[in-house]
């Protein structure tokens, strides 16, 4: 699949005042009445908010194999010559004369079977969307080939070329295609009612890092709206966020076997929440909107004073049981605090050094979860690949290692509240070598003694530091110390890597690296946060004892290693 970039897209909140009047899908066709050759209409958005027709032809009744009762058809018309079905089309309501004049809704266009130009594809019938059971006849054709859902993607925005490259590859691993939609922002077209033919959104997120698809409105029932003709994810009870959406441009591809043609569109003002995702439809209501958490990301850039800030309100389905297996902000949040990391550069340098504290308040927990990590390291990923600024990789892996020790808790239902994090960026290698340490040779057990270092700035000059380091009570005779950074210098994440994790959020199983079990109490919990922020200081090791922290510089990490022998007097 082709990679399609997108920008930023601002959360509006709509509710629509009690009693607006709206059209329902109006009067349904039986399957049992449906019959090859009858002349039908089809509704969908192609440009903008306006609802378009065009020409469908039954061609016949058929049995998917898995899914159950299809309706065959052909589509023409202006709206769908140049680019055929596309993906978005997914839920577009078709209309067939009963024999009396009046238009009845018989289902929703959803999946194509792979024709040369997309003009043949498969209808759901409205009565599976609805919920009623649909026997075919028994002499019901079977289809050979298996239909494949036109809205199978997931949309997502507001990110740079490097961190949707990440994303996408993420994609291919779980299997799941990942779209961009343009720049944009839902107050730039007014609110839509959600009536049958119009886009409509589900999200994920909505705000700075939209993540959802886009599909088109079949029925509607007072404040029930039905879409898609086919499922999201297929996961159940859902509580996803109902939204419009505007349509750009449909971009065409006759050849399904190397691409699909495509909606390119950007979801708009929340409307409701999405409440089910079945088999046959998704399903949802108009009017109060689902839990969410917001994500909030501040940046700084320590070099000219700029900053900027990005916030996003990710749907919280903790209450139904979070159905993809774990947290929707587990996604967010990593893509908010990446994309953050990697426009405060507006160009990422070589050298490049970072601080990102992150903090997690939750209602269960008194006290919010935090910790802190400082980042140095190049700007050139070690895969070779054209990804984001090492500091993003760096940040959005820690983020996304710490939201997952919260979905991997077993003994409470926790609630995420707010997810907030603050990045500190700056050019050039914050960093030094230790060159060189010395202190008295001659010692007495259990004595303190100085320890002088020298250690040279990248790019810099010689610099000393010194720490005092105890000598064991029981040593005696020759005694080596060792003083070494920890961790090793740096703490790079390819974008391979990041990739990976992402994978893991998409297929809803974190599994943090180095967990052997899920924290099992909050003390545990609290105590797994926080130890994703790394001890980056210098530490000393002397026989057998534990290491010891020793010195830490807030302005410089410090790499390398130094012996020290002593001489221990009886």
């Amino acid at each position: 699949m082709r990679l399609r970039q997108l920008l930023i897209s601002a959360i509006a909140v709509v509710l629509l005042p009690a009693g607006t009047a709206l059209a329902d899908g109006g009067p349904i066709m039986p399957l049992s009445q449906v019959q090859p050759g009858m002349s039908c209409t089809g509704e969908t958005v192609v440009q903008g908010t306006t609802i378009s027709s065009f020409d469908v032809q039954v061609i016949d009744v058929v049995q998917d194999p898995v899914e159950g009762a299809r309706i065959l058809v052909s589509v023409s018309g202006p709206a769908v010559d140049r680019t055929g079905v596309a993906e978005g089309f997914s839920g577009s309501p078709v209309y067939c004369d009963s024999g009396t004049g009046a238009m009845e809704n018989i289902g929703a266009i959803s999946e194509s079977i792979g024709d040369y130009g997309n003009k043949v594809v498969l209808v759901t019938p409205i009565q599976e969307m609805l919920g009623e059971p649909v026997t075919p006849p028994t002499d019901t054709r079977r289809l050979s080939v298996r239909g494949r859902p036109l809205l199978g993607p997931l949309t997502v925005g507001g990110l740079s070329p490097g961190m949707f490259a990440v994303l996408q590859r993420a994609g291919e691993q779980a299997g799941r295609t990942i779209l961009a939609a343009p720049a944009g922002s839902p107050l730039s077209f007014g609110v839509q009612p959600l009536v049958p033919g119009a886009s409509v959104a589900v999200e994920y997120g909505a705000g700075a890092v939209p993540v959802g698809a886009v599909g088109t409105v079949t029925y509607r029932d007072g404040q029930t709206v039905y879409a898609f003709g086919h499922p999201l994810d297929g996961a159940g009870r859902r509580s996803l966020i109902l939204a419009d959406a505007y349509v750009y441009y449909v971009v065409g591809d006759p050849n399904v076997a190397s691409d699909t043609s495509y909606k390119l569109a950007a979801p708009g003002h929340i409307e409701g929440t999405l409440t089910a995702d079945t088999p046959n439809a998704v399903i949802g209501t108009v009017g109060p909107t689902p839990p969410m958490i917001p994500v909030d990301v501040t940046a700084r850039d320590l070099d000219t004073g700029g900053a900027l800030t990005l916030h996003t309100m990710a749907a919280d389905e903790t209450d139904v049981g979070m159905p993809l297996g774990s947290s929707l902000v587990s996604l967010i949040a990593p893509l908010e605090v990446g994309e953050a990391a990697t426009e405060i550069y507006n160009g990422a340098p070589a050298n490049q050094s970072g601080r990102m504290c992150l903090t997690v308040t939750v209602r269960e927990i008194r006290g919010a979860l935090h910790f802190c990590n400082r980042y140095v390291g190049t700007g050139m990923p070690g895969d070779g690949t054209n990804g984001p600024p090492a500091l993003a990789t760096a940040a959005s892996s820690d983020v996304g290692t710490a939201l997952g020790l919260i979905d991997q808790v077993q003994f409470a239902s926790l609630h995420v509240t707010h997810v907030s994090a603050q990045i500190d960026a700056e050019r050039g290698l914050r960093e030094a070598t230790i060159v060189s340490a010395r202190a008295p040779t001659r010692v007495r057990r259990g004595q303190l003694v100085r320890v002088r270092v020298r250690i040279r700035a990248y790019l810099g000059a010689l610099k000393q530091i010194s720490f005092t380091i105890r000598i064991p009570r029981d040593a005696s005779g020759m005694l080596v110390a060792r003083i070494e950074s920890a961790p090793p210098a740096g703490q790079a994440v390819s974008p391979a890597a990041l990739a990976n994790a992402l994978t893991q959020a998409l297929t809803g199983s974190l599994t943090p690296p180095g967990m052997a079990a899920p924290p099992r109490t909050i003390a545990a919990l609290r105590e797994a946060f926080s130890g994703v922020g790394v001890y980056d200081g210098l530490e000393l090791k002397i026989k057998n004892d534990e290491t010891r922290h020793v010195y830490r510089d807030p302005q410089l990490l410090i790499t390398g290693s130094a012996e020290l022998a002593f001489t221990v007097a009886p």
